[in-house]
């Protein structure tokens, strides 16, 4: 299989089936929540490694052994393998194209039609509560402080259905100034809260991650760093 292929919703749906089909103790988020998460593993400023991230996704006890009873390493290998090309997806989408399709689910009444207002929007939630998920565990974006971050995070914790006092005076003040009329603008609201972090999270990355390589400028007439005691020009410098 192609790594840059998209995943399908036939492969959307397994990992919610691996998912689901983790044993216990380990208490693991589904598809809607993990493509939340993930978002916000690939938002920080710093490479998150995949044996870090990996563990949140099935609860507080960390990544499931390959072979414990009830869990097959078939099974092990082909759940890592789709959600790290879900990742890849994201993050190739959010580089090459400032955007990608979140894992939302259509919330439908029981007559089964798709609800409207604001009631359709719970899936979001359920999505940003992935994201939140993720910042949890690596907070190092909100601990960076960078310009924009915080505003772009209440811009996604406003579908968030477990609110504090502080933040449901935040979601009742965005409601009013920029409402969002359909789940399409509110998903496009969201695509685009992402790609920002991304970008600024990124580009704080670069920025911690560049480092002088080269050694200072050493004259001909200076010693030589290699400690011989001779002068550069008749030690290293000679070549």
């Amino acid at each position: 299989m192609n790594p840059k292929t998209a995943l399908s919703d036939e492969e959307i749906h397994e990992i919610d089936m691996l998912l689901a089909a983790v044993p216990a103790p380990y208490e693991t988020v589904d598809a809607v929540i993990l493509d939340g998460y993930l978002a916000g593993v690939l938002v920080q400023p710093v490479e998150i490694p995949e044996e870090e991230w990996l563990g949140p996704i099935f609860g507080t006890e960390g990544a499931p052994k390959p072979g414990i009873p009830g869990w097959t390493e078939e099974q092990h290998n082909r759940l890592i393998e789709l959600i790290t090309r879900r990742k890849n997806e994201i993050q190739r989408g959010i580089l090459e194209d400032g955007w990608f399709d979140p894992i939302v689910p259509m919330i439908e009444d029981d007559d089964g039609k798709p609800v409207e207002g604001d009631e359709a929007m719970q899936g979001v939630g359920y999505w940003a509560a992935g994201f939140e998920w993720a910042l949890a565990n690596f907070p190092q974006l909100e601990d960076a402080a960078l310009p924009g971050v915080p505003d772009l995070l209440d811009s996604i914790w406003r579908h968030l259905p477990e609110q504090d006092e502080t933040q449901q005076a935040m979601t009742k003040a965005l409601n009013e100034e920029h409402p969002l009329k359909n789940l399409d603008e509110a998903i496009e609201a969201l695509v685009f809260d992402v790609v920002d972090l991304t970008q600024i999270g990124t580009a704080e990355r670069l920025k911690v991650e560049t480092v002088v390589r080269e050694q200072p400028k050493v004259g001909r007439n200076d010693p030589c760093p290699c400690g011989s005691g001779r002068k550069y020009k008749h030690c290293h410098g000679a070549n």
